[in-house]
C-alpha cells in the first residue's frame, strides 16, 4: 500500500509541477472554454490553471482512500504488491494527468489559435 500511495502522490506532484510551469508560460489571460467548433470563446486569469492540478490532488487522495478501504475489506493490507484495482487507478491517474497537460497547453496557446488579441 505504501508503494501505491507514493506513486499516486508522485503523479499528483507532477501535475502540480506542470501547473507551475504552465503558469510561468501562460499569458495573463488564458482560454477557459472552447465552443463546439473548437474555437476559444471564454477567457480568464492565468491563475485559473491552478484549479486543474488541484483536481488531480483531490482525485489522488480519494483513490488512495478507496484502495485502502478495498484492501481492508479483502484482508490484503499487508500485501506488498499492487492489486488489480490499484493498477487500474494508476492508469486512470496517468491518463488524467496526460489529459490535464494537453488541456493546459491548449488553454495557454488557445488565445493565439483563436486569433483574438487582448
Amino acid at each position: 500500500m505504501r508503494v501505491f500511495t507514493w506513486i499516486v502522490r508522485a503523479i499528483a506532484g507532477t501535475a502540480v509541477l506542470m501547473c507551475v510551469i504552465m503558469i510561468g508560460l501562460a499569458p495573463q489571460t488564458v482560454v477557459t472554454h472552447f465552443n463546439h467548433a473548437g474555437l476559444a470563446d471564454s477567457f480568464g486569469s492565468g491563475w485559473w490553471l491552478v484549479m486543474l492540478p488541484l483536481l488531480v490532488v483531490v482525485m489522488g487522495e480519494v483513490i488512495i482512500k478507496l484502495a485502502r478501504q478495498k484492501r481492508r475489506k479483502l484482508g490484503l493490507l499487508q500485501l506488498p504488491t499492487l492489486t488489480v484495482f490499484e493498477g487500474q487507478c494508476l492508469g486512470v491517474m496517468v491518463s488524467f494527468s496526460v489529459l490535464l497537460w494537453l488541456l493546459m497547453q491548449s488553454e495557454v496557446q488557445g488565445r493565439l489559435v483563436s486569433g483574438m488579441v487582448g
